[in-house]
């Protein structure tokens, strides 16, 4: 109870926007199917610009930060370190 005597409402929030967004997608994807059938390589140009562009900015912010200045093989193990990682992290949420 808050200080006013009323009863707080728990709402998860990250629960309710992955039911939204199934939701959409759900919706989406009858359509997406279409539009992916009749424009493949127009939706596979915008992919791969969308690939390109996070690489490049994610690498530009790494060059601020002067973190490709040191020993490639730090960045070799540091990347391993963030795959294993994010892996066991998605296959911990998975179950």
């Amino acid at each position: 109870m808050n200080h006013d005597g009323e009863k707080e409402i728990s709402i998860d929030i990250l629960r309710h926007v992955e039911e939204v967004s199934n939701k959409v997608n759900k919706l989406m994807a009858s359509r997406a199917d279409g539009v992916l059938k009749r424009y493949p390589i127009t939706f596979g140009l915008l992919l791969l610009l969308g690939v390109i562009g996070l690489h490049e900015g994610l690498k530009g912010l790494l060059k601020n930060f002067g973190l490709l200045d040191i020993n490639p093989w730090f960045l070799i193990l540091a990347g391993l370190i963030i795959l294993t990682i994010t892996g066991s992290l998605y296959n911990k949420l998975e179950k």
